[in-house]
């Protein structure tokens, strides 16, 4: 079985110059945990996830580093002040820090996604042609209706 036989093929994506307030309304409206971020081309930039959201609106104001941890206490702003301020800032700012962006292939077979999903713990994986292109999304949930589908069924 490969990718490009259970890959969601309609799939929502984000532009750049896209803002948190339009990603959220994409988010929310379709009822996705995740886009991929494209060009014009739509050529794949990074994917922009609920959880990258969250991590913008609240970073994390403890860090370990190596046996010491930093602990950075910042005067109290409160949720609504971060998000109400943060709102028009652009994908762009949300996905700087992707640095290697993890995709498939619609010809990689199931074991492939399952190592990929295991390896980095991603809940969705974008799809791109050999010219990058995205041309379809994978999630946990796919991988493991496909499990069911290749290998329980044919149990029963």
């Amino acid at each position: 079985m490969l990718v490009k036989d259970f890959m969601i093929r309609e799939v929502f994506v984000a532009r750049p110059d896209f803002t948190l307030k339009e990603i959220l309304r994409i988010l929310i409206e379709n009822k996705v945990g995740g886009v991929p971020v494209v060009d014009e081309q739509d050529k794949l930039l990074g994917m922009v996830t609920d959880g990258d959201i969250l991590r913008y609106l609240t970073p994390a104001e403890e860090a370990i580093m190596g046996y010491f941890t930093y602990i950075t206490v910042l005067p109290g702003e409160e949720l609504d002040e971060k998000v109400t301020s943060k709102m028009n800032d652009k994908v762009s700012q949300i996905i700087k820090n992707n640095k290697r962006i993890t995709k498939l292939s619609p010809e990689d077979p199931l074991d492939e996604l399952i190592k990929v999903l295991s390896k980095h713990h991603f809940k969705k994986i974008p799809v791109v042609d050999k010219n990058d292109k995205v041309v379809g999304i994978i999630s946990r949930g796919d991988a493991l209706r496909a499990l069911y589908k290749e290998f329980v069924q044919k149990l029963e």
